[in-house]
């Protein structure tokens, strides 16, 4: 079997220009619009981006598993209006949180099992337990704004409150990739994710538990799901049932455009993805640009990004040499 040198130049070269491209945009917005760089705009835009943010993050664990939640967006509904319903009963806003994201875990364990346990088809299966949730969130408030609470709770303080000048859901979101980064791509943990997604059968045999590695994949996309459809009802303060239901692209926009520079799925990857994401959406929108041109605009970046990622994937597994027939009879035998 050959070795394969990574090109870490080709590399640079590819995270240079998304950078290049990332200034060219933010200059473009600055340019047609005077204030979009200032320090209010700058924090503005990133306590807009941040629910994007981290719900992108537990989708990057899915995806890193070679795997697609279509329920997490809708299952995030359930979970906001559950810790809402809380709110709304007097319950402390820590207790409230505290059972949104359990509602996020169990919905994640619900569609990892599915799809680890029993191999359903991911994609249908997770629409399925998806609108299951969605149609339950309905149940709290008949599909009303619930309101009562929220102002006198201190729930909004998860969105609001400031720290050196940057809101809490900026912070909450910082911690998170940077706990991410270290669990994903520097620890055993994370090899296991990533074996997982490349090949399940040698992952198997290299005594990875590839079922349990799914179901925790999925179970952390549902809980950073609820964690931010939360952070959003905060800021908007209001249990909203529909407001995780912006989450799907934007999500999957931030996750393929850092796939597309960074050459896999990655927690840097999706960060960058989100970032780029939330610039030109707030720049189309401080522009007073329709919001169906942004979009149109972030669709067309999505399918960029994904034909990106999918050439360069493919390009890499033809470059991987294959074992000789000796070779795979050995391993059959053992």
């Amino acid at each position: 079997m050959r070795i394969i040198r990574k090109d870490n130049k080709g590399e640079a070269i590819t995270i240079a220009a998304f950078f290049v491209l990332f200034a060219a945009v933010a200059i473009t917005f600055q340019i047609f619009e005077p204030t979009f760089l200032t320090w209010d705009s700058v924090t503005t835009m990133l306590k807009t981006g941040a629910t994007t943010a981290i719900a992108a993050l537990g989708l990057t664990f899915v995806i890193v598993v070679s795997h697609s939640d279509i329920s997490f967006y809708m299952t995030s509904c359930f979970s906001s209006m559950f810790m809402a319903w809380l709110i709304s009963l007097k319950i402390h806003p820590i207790i409230a949180v505290a059972g949104g994201l359990l509602m996020g875990f169990i919905w994640g364990g619900i569609s990892g099992i599915a799809v680890g346990k029993f191999k359903l088809p991911d994609i249908i299966s997770t629409i399925a337990i998806g609108s299951i949730a969605f149609g339950a969130a309905y149940v709290f408030s008949d599909g009303a704004f619930i309101y009562e609470e929220f102002h006198t709770s201190g729930i909004i303080n998860l969105s609001e409150h400031r720290f050196l000048g940057i809101t809490v859901s900026v912070w909450i979101m910082l911690v998170l990739y940077i706990i991410a980064y270290f669990a994903l791509d520097r620890s055993k943990i994370g090899r296991w994710f990533y074996s997982t997604g490349a090949n399940k059968r040698a992952a198997f045999f290299s005594g990875v538990r590839v079922n349990q590695v799914i179901i925790a994949a999925f179970i952390v996309s549902g809980v950073l799901a609820a964690l931010a459809a939360i952070i959003y009802d905060a800021a908007q303060g209001q249990g909203n049932v529909k407001i995780g239901m912006n989450f799907l692209m934007p999500c999957f926009s931030a996750i393929y455009i850092g796939w597309s520079v960074f050459k896999k799925p990655c927690v840097i990857g999706t960060f960058f993805g989100a970032l780029i994401s939330t610039v030109i959406t707030t720049g189309f929108t401080v522009m007073s640009i329709p919001y169906y041109y942004s979009d149109l605009t972030m669709a067309g970046v999505l399918i960029l990004a994904i034909g990106l990622s999918k050439m360069q994937f493919k390009s890499k597994e033809s470059d991987i040499a294959k074992p000789d027939d000796k070779a795979e009879g050995q391993v059959a035998q053992a």
